[in-house]
């Protein structure tokens, strides 16, 4: 039986769902009757969770994902990292607030929180994501300051919630981190078609360690399209991205979970004695029309004489297909492909909302010199279906073999994912 404490979550939820819900569909932005005059105008609808006046704009986002996962495993596996119990966990209660600062140039913000729920220990119910401020450096680009995405790889960019699989790869998860504390330089060039971005990040006073002994992360990153055509229909984008991690008082470590977050760690490295480590990446997208196929390369030399310098790597290839609804869209200002949306057809007016299905390989190596962190792989069908508004429902399911331990074991995963938004989330 469900505890109070699950009850009572759940019931905020739902909730809150269907006064979203109710308010979203009261007032659409454009009701206003075409050729209406000044009085129609002036009461032009805004969406429920967006606030405007002359000094700022807001908008505020509450998206809940729940995740539930499940695995098969064979006893080679159970002896390399454990029986993985089928778990069910509310991955997400985000709240967020973002929107300008109406200054001249007007600033940028964003700030964010996780809800852990009601059973969460005392005092520890709201995590933080997000605390940034984007200035704008006239024609150098923005300034953005706080805690935020590191900003390499484009599954680091987009957000988690508008991806094809419900998990980043293996690969990102081991050699870089989501989001830091620092700052970082942006800009476009060659009328939005190129991006590019160079960040300096240190959160020595979160983690009660000297500003030394913590270790400096330099990042790079530059994206150019090299056809972009048919108004954004047939794009093709590449990247290269540079991440750059000093030791942790003296040393590094590397991990990552199965693309399950309610996993265990099935390859990693335990700390180790080392300098720094430099992670290369290497990405190319190909969209055309509803179709997208995309891959990445990362290159992790890693500088440690007692371990044997050892080079860890990995990468990924992944496809989609759009088969009902919007197609993706590219959003230039930030590098990354935006959500699907349903088409007009939802299934609260007779039809059956937008559906995409896709595929992706991934391979991680974190075995190298003296180190024996294992390699994993795995094949992920995905199939997300958008019934109506911001709902969407994810099943992606996991074939996985690691080498570990002088061994391979393999297992198979089933995840299924229920997340909302509201309108611009």
């Amino acid at each position: 039986m469900a505890s109070p404490g699950w009850l009572r979550t759940i019931l905020v939820i739902l909730l809150a769902l269907v006064w979203a819900q109710n308010e979203s569909g009261a007032q659409t932005p454009g009701t206003s009757p075409a050729g209406g005059g000044p009085q129609a105008q002036q009461k032009k609808h805004h969406p429920w969770n967006v606030w405007e006046n002359k000094a700022f704009s807001v908008t505020f986002i509450f998206t809940p994902v729940f995740d539930f996962s499940g695995f098969v495993q064979d006893a080679n596996n159970l002896e390399q990292v454990g029986d993985q119990p089928t778990k069910g966990e509310f991955r997400a209660e985000r709240i967020m607030f973002l929107g300008k600062l109406n200054f001249k140039r007007p600033w940028g913000f964003l700030f964010a929180w996780n809800y852990n729920g009601f059973e969460a220990a005392q005092g520890n119910h709201f995590s933080n994501l997000d605390a940034r401020l984007d200035i704008p450096l006239f024609n150098l680009g923005t300034l953005k300051i706080g805690r935020q995405k590191v900003g390499l790889s484009q599954e680091w960019l987009m957000p988690g919630v508008d991806m094809v699989f419900t998990e980043r790869s293996t690969t990102d998860l081991s050699f870089v981190p989501q989001r830091n504390v620092g700052a970082m330089l942006t800009n476009t060039f060659a009328d939005k078609r190129g991006l590019w971005s160079a960040g300096w990040f240190n959160d020595w006073f979160a983690n009660d360690l000297s500003f030394q002994a913590n270790g400096n992360q330099y990042t790079g990153r530059i994206s150019y399209l090299p056809v972009d055509r048919d108004e954004g229909r047939t794009i093709v984008q590449v990247a290269a991205g540079l991440y750059y991690k000093e030791a942790q008082n003296g040393e590094l470590r590397f991990r990552a979970r199965p693309e399950v977050n309610e996993a265990d760690y099935f390859v990693g490295t335990e700390s180790f004695p080392a300098d720094h480590s430099t992670t290369t990446q290497l990405e190319a997208t190909v969209q055309k029309g509803r179709s997208m196929i995309w891959g990445a390369l990362d290159l992790t030399p890693v500088a440690a004489p007692q371990a044997h310098n050892p080079f860890f790597w990995g990468g990924y290839i992944a496809a989609s297909h759009v088969l009902a609804g919007e197609p993706r869209h590219f959003n230039r200002n930030n590098g990354y492909y935006t959500s699907v949306k349903p088409p007009r057809s939802t299934l609260c007016r007779g039809g059956w909302g937008g559906w995409e299905v896709g595929m992706r390989y991934t391979y991680t190596d974190l075995s190298s010199g003296t180190i024996d962190g294992g390699r994993i792989g795995r094949w992920t069908p995905a199939l997300s279906w958008y019934p109506s508004g911001g709902w969407r429902l994810e099943a992606n399911y996991g074939w996985i073999f690691l080498v570990r331990g002088g061994i391979t074991g393999y297992a198979s995963a089933f995840q299924g994912r229920i997340q909302w938004s509201p309108p611009g989330g």
